[in-house]
């Protein structure tokens, strides 16, 4: 866990849980369920080749600490087709997401969506899950 800065901490009483703040880590994939068969062609139609994955087409940014989703999202979609009929094609075929893990070193973090971002996930017809791992 990161420590309180001193200066913060300094005024404290001694056992004091300290919350809020953004959320630690960030990491952010794209996934299309399809057969092993199909990753190929999914990868043809998006513009960009799979990472290797056991359950279908994969594609990650880096990890991020603090968290940070907006550069995420760019950082896949910058790889991938603008093309909104690809991804109206690729997303009625198949079940399209972007699976966010947040991970938390204290309790109550908090994280948001610009509006750009939101818009474009929405555009593509892609679906946003969230896992959040809490402390300890």
């Amino acid at each position: 866990m990161k420590p309180v800065p001193p200066h913060i901490a300094a005024g404290a009483p001694e056992g004091t849980l300290w919350y809020g703040g953004p959320v630690d880590r960030s990491k952010l994939t794209l996934r299309v369920m399809c057969d092993s068969s199909e990753v190929q062609a999914v990868s043809e139609l998006l513009g960009c080749e799979s990472e290797v994955a056991k359950h279908g087409w994969r594609l990650s940014a880096p990890a991020l600490e603090p968290a940070n989703l907006d550069v995420q999202v760019q950082e896949i979609f910058s790889k991938l087709t603008a093309d909104l009929h690809v991804w109206r094609q690729v997303c009625s075929k198949y079940k399209v997401d972007l699976f966010c893990g947040l991970f938390l070193e204290r309790p109550n973090r908090g994280i948001s969506l610009s509006p750009e971002t939101m818009a474009q996930v929405s555009s593509r017809g892609i679906s946003l899950g969230f896992d959040i791992y809490g402390p300890g």
